[in-house]
């Protein structure tokens, strides 16, 4: 079974080493990143994590992050690829006195995710507790301390296993031995992201970007609205509260042997512009390729499924996935 399959049927091995690490063993960093960021993550206690988003003064995106209390081994934050910067740069300008001790692990770790259907079998198998959304545990795999984090990099349908970077091999071979158990295996960078733009989930650099807002990007489990003032909360507050999410993520399927539409290609409806492709591909043995797209929401509240694509010139019809 190829590694596409498996994501789908049964269960993967991703290398996620390329997802930012950032690890903070001052007391004051969840106070601070509560009063920076959507979600409620100041009380969290030992073993418990959130997802949550930096938002800048106009409610948009600076990073998604998740975040979670290791206990005596500090908070750790998951961001995307190249975020740790952009994290760290953001949460320098509002701190003042904040002790964060906050530094930058990913050099020094790796990271392995466990995605599909049958993810938490494979974790059991290899001595990963049962953790809830965002949950950590320490736990040993195969000689090697690691922290096992209820997320697969894109939601929480998997787990996450980071440790030292010299333990990577044998960490991974057991966790590919566990998928294999059940009919899975590892899953390449190609196929992993074909799988991402199947399950219509969103990513840095594509859909996480400064140019939209959580609420646009699907991660309204990200945003609480109770929880108070943050640096951008009360736009996100009127986007939600009067009804003003202009766009949607959307996911489309294009006409059998049509090219891979470049990101920014253009949805159209009825020859008018109505959103924007922000990734695409052709998943393996397949004929139509899938994107995501920014959607006008109007489009998706009268009910419109067939779009286009304008392909360098070139009208590409489209159908609107809905799930």
């Amino acid at each position: 079974m190829s590694g596409f399959d498996a994501a789908l049927a049964s269960c993967a091995v991703a290398d996620r080493s390329s997802l930012s690490r950032l690890v903070a063993t001052g007391p004051d960093l969840l106070g601070l990143l509560h009063r920076l960021s959507t979600g409620d993550v100041k009380d969290l206690r030992p073993g418990e994590g959130r997802e949550t988003v930096v938002t800048n003064a106009k409610g948009r995106i600076v990073e998604r992050l998740f975040v979670h209390n290791l206990g005596d081994d500090g908070v750790l934050l998951v961001a995307g690829p190249e975020g740790a910067q952009r994290v760290q740069a953001h949460l320098h300008k509002f701190t003042f006195a904040e002790n964060t001790g906050l530094s930058d692990v990913t050099a020094a770790t790796f990271a392995f995710a466990l995605l599909g259907p049958r993810w938490a079998a494979a974790a059991r198998a290899v001595g990963i507790p049962e953790l809830g959304p965002y949950g950590s545990a320490a736990c040993t795999i195969a000689g090697t301390r690691v922290h096992a984090t209820r997320t697969n990099g894109f939601d929480a349908n998997g787990v996450l296993v980071i440790g030292p970077r010299d333990g990577a091999g044998c960490v991974r071979d057991a966790l590919v031995d566990a998928a294999a158990a059940l009919g899975g295996g590892a899953i390449e960078a190609d196929a992993l992201e074909a799988w991402r733009i199947l399950s219509g989930l969103p990513a840095p650099g594509h859909e996480l970007t400064e140019d939209h807002n959580p609420l646009e990007a699907g991660l309204r489990d990200a945003v609480s609205f109770t929880k108070g003032c943050y640096v951008g909360q009360e736009v996100v507050a009127r986007l939600n509260t009067y009804g003003k999410v202009s766009r949607v993520l959307a996911r489309l399927e294009l006409e059998p042997g049509a090219p891979v539409p470049a990101p920014g290609a253009a949805v159209l409806h009825a020859g008018n512009t109505v959103g924007v492709v922000t990734s695409a591909i052709l998943p393996p043995g397949q004929l139509r390729p899938v994107a995501l797209a920014y959607v006008k929401s109007r489009e998706l509240t009268a009910g419109v499924t067939e779009l286009a694509v304008d392909d360098g010139g070139t009208i590409r019809s489209a159908r609107l996935v809905l799930s």
